[in-house]
């Protein structure tokens, strides 16, 4: 069967510029090393080459077991209930955490009515185990199992995903998290937060917005960028082509070189809750917090800040950098950034403007009284100082550490 590459949806004014700019973006896995073997013909998945690679990797932490169950349902996204895609009927899918040195073993269960395969972005990994279809392992048909076994070797904030079709434009996708035991934990509390833009049942399905950008709408006309409306108030979650024109045009951001992107979103999500049904991190104040933003979106590059607070950059796309102070993050499709910060006294609004389109997603950080913040609020921190690539040292063998990057 054919299968579509996601990379076909971003194809955009965004991406280019963002390539032009840095002159690569990261991918999905680590770049080889300096002087891996050339000239003695290819190493397929099973090559003795790749097991000899994992055996280096000496895992020495014993095995944790997963398990990845997509599955065709609908999911309650904090009042609007779709029809969609999902791991344990869960969005974002179960957080899978691991220890450095461990060896994750994770069941794929197709309960899916198409072929499908998990991919571990960003994770050194080994080659017959990264879940790319017709590449580097055969795709899982419906009903099918596979099960992925692999070291890992380089702690750090991951996420997990397909590598079939769009499929990760609906609701299949969760963390990562790589820890090190080694590391000093100078934090009180831990949280990952998901950013995503979302379509999938509100009128389209990802399949039927990649269409309508390769065939332009059939004629139709494009809305410019504006407030997109709220899911809540969106009729006929059906899916069927209808709703709102999901071709975007006019969408523009100086931050990203130009263009921001091509499809207009019902809503966009912090760990799987439109704005006005946020997620809340409970705290004490004065403790400190590690925050982990993964940005799972398709075509929306996010500016996050938690109001009345400023964020110290400690790792990006998984490896530790240099700390860096900031009032904000622009992070791009498939980018992670970890943070840590002081926590203050009340109720703070965690925004991530969706850089370009004029709508936000919320999540919300309380650690005492006060009133909730606005559904549509706007810290002042999100047009303060950002935290740019060029301040942040890059460790080996993390890719190029990129202001906007998307995945391959």
């Amino acid at each position: 069967m054919s299968l579509p590459d996601r990379r076909t949806v971003l194809r955009s004014g965004l991406a280019a510029a963002a390539l032009g700019a840095v002159g690569a973006a990261t991918g999905c896995t680590a770049s080889p090393k300096a002087g891996s073997p050339a000239g003695h013909g290819l190493i397929g998945p099973g090559s003795p080459q790749v097991t000899a690679a994992e055996a280096a990797r000496r895992a020495t932490g014993g095995t944790v077991l997963a398990g990845v169950a997509p599955e065709a349902g609908h999911v309650d996204l904090g009042g609007p209930v779709v029809p969609t895609w999902s791991y344990g009927g869960q969005v974002p899918g179960p957080e899978i955490r691991v220890r450095k040195g461990q060896i994750l073993q994770a069941l794929l269960v197709n309960q899916l009515p198409a072929v499908t395969t998990v991919h571990w972005h960003g994770v050194a990994i080994r080659n017959d185990m990264d879940g790319v279809p017709g590449m580097t392992q055969a795709p899982v048909p419906p009903g099918g199992e596979f099960t992925y076994r692999f070291a890992v070797a380089e702690p750090g904030t991951y996420w997990y995903h397909p590598h079939a079709g769009v499929q990760l434009d609906r609701g299949l996708y969760g963390p990562l998290i790589v820890e090190d035991p080694a590391e000093p934990a100078a934090y009180d509390h831990d949280w990952t937060v998901v950013l995503d833009d979302w379509i999938d049942g509100t009128g389209y399905t990802p399949d039927q917005v990649l269409d309508a950008l390769r065939n332009g709408m059939g004629g139709m006309s494009t809305p410019a960028a504006s407030p997109s409306p709220a899911m809540s108030s969106m009729g006929g979650m059906s899916t069927g082509p209808t709703g709102p024109n999901p071709v975007l045009s006019g969408a523009r951001s100086a931050l990203l070189g130009g263009d921001a992107g091509d499809v207009r979103y019902p809503g966009y999500l912090i760990n799987g809750r439109i704005r006005t049904a946020p997620r809340t991190f409970a705290a004490r104040p004065g403790q400190r917090a590690r925050i982990r933003f993964i940005n799972a979106a398709a075509d929306t590059s996010f500016r996050v800040a938690l109001g009345g607070h400023r964020m110290t950059v400690t790792h990006t796309d998984g490896y530790p950098v240099a700390p860096v102070r900031a009032d904000a993050l622009l992070i791009g499709m498939g980018e992670r950034y970890d943070v840590q910060v002081t926590l203050g006294d009340g109720v703070f609004p965690l925004t991530a403007l969706a850089e370009g389109k004029n709508a936000t997603a919320l999540a919300l950080v309380r650690t005492g009284a006060g009133e909730r913040p606005l559904a549509t609020v706007r810290p002042a921190e999100l047009n303060g100082a950002l935290a740019h690539c060029h301040n942040l040292y890059h460790a080996p063998q993390g890719g190029m550490m990129a202001l906007l990057s998307y995945q391959t």
